[in-house]
């Protein structure tokens, strides 16, 4: 079959008023569902309105367009304001629609990477998206870039963001012994923000603790750095108990010290990290990955896979 010719260009300020004709085309609706979804949830649902209200009238606003014989078939646009994949006000979340006789042929591929592009070419450090968990577009997402940062604005729907400039840049790496100190402050830092009060001075235990089971390989850690500065880290204890039947070793691995400076959170940092002390867990044959999970973190933790088990959140291996 020969492909279908289509081009993508910049969308004109008289075409503005087909975002909402585009939005409502974009709803996703599940395999099997036979009703039809009214035009007016684009208008009584704020996030929904948010996406194309007033469209233009604000310094983010980009939109491109893909043409098929002179004819607007789709539309990829990004805004700043509260939409559905809104993360905060330096980032531009995308809103994408293809009428469905133009779906499957590359059309919206070709959309999204000439607004990520013009992104990217701006200065803009990331870009954003909501996503329906069962949409089979989360493939693309991936493909062009985003990773899941955890739950968007309820349990149906996953939240992605797209990095560009520093922190495609950061590099990451396994704790060594000259790290312990800066790793015992943001220890410190995250359990002060999560409530605690400073009433010891903990640094001395969480060194000499840090230290003797780096040396024993019982605790793993990794970081990420921005150049030389440590911006996020994460841990695992490896403890050992009574084997049992879901688990012949006996070792199950204790999450700690997932902590992300706050200037480079909803990046996708933590989740990156997160996947790796996991896999270092099943490395060592644990049985189960467990974590005491601050309200903040839940989110991530569930998507990576992780369930409530009494008073901690754990992942089974």
């Amino acid at each position: 079959m020969r492909p279908m010719e289509y081009g993508v260009r910049h969308m004109r300020c008289d075409e503005w008023s087909l975002l909402e004709d585009f939005l409502y085309e974009a709803i996703y609706v599940p395999e099997g569902y036979e009703g039809e979804v009214p035009r007016s949830v684009i208008y009584d649902d704020p996030k929904c309105r948010a996406a194309f209200a007033g469209f233009g009238s604000l310094p983010d606003d980009r939109a491109v367009v893909a043409e098929v014989d002179g004819e607007v078939v789709g539309a990829c646009w990004v805004r700043t304001t509260d939409e559905y994949g809104h993360i905060d006000d330096e980032t531009p979340s995308f809103s994408i629609s293809l009428r469905r006789p133009y779906r499957g042929q590359g059309i919206g591929t070709a959309m999204m990477r000439a607004l990520l592009a013009e992104l990217r070419g701006a200065g803009y450090g990331r870009a954003s998206l909501s996503v329906q968990k069962q949409n089979p577009a989360l493939n693309l997402y991936e493909r062009l870039g985003f990773r899941i940062v955890g739950d968007g604005f309820d349990q149906t729907e996953w939240l992605m963001t797209c990095r560009f400039g520093r922190a495609r840049g950061l590099a990451f790496r396994r704790l060594a012994i000259g790290d312990v100190s800066v790793l015992a402050e943001m220890r410190i830092a995250q359990l002060l923000e999560e409530g605690a009060r400073e009433s010891v001075d903990l640094r001395p235990a969480l060194c000499d603790y840090y230290a003797r089971h780096l040396a024993d390989d019982t605790f793993i850690s990794w970081l990420a750095l921005d150049g030389s500065q440590i911006v996020a880290t994460s841990g695992i204890s490896v403890a050992e108990k009574p084997p049992y039947f879901g688990c012949p070793a006996g070792r199950i691995g204790l999450i700690s010290s997932m902590y992300t400076a706050p200037s480079y959170r909803r990046q996708g940092i933590a989740r990156d990290l997160l996947c790796r002390v996991v896999d270092e867990a099943r490395a060592r044959s644990c049985g189960a990955v467990q974590i005491t999970a601050s309200n903040a973190g839940v989110a991530l933790y569930r998507s990576r896979g992780f369930v409530h088990n009494g008073n901690f959140m754990q992942l089974a291996l």
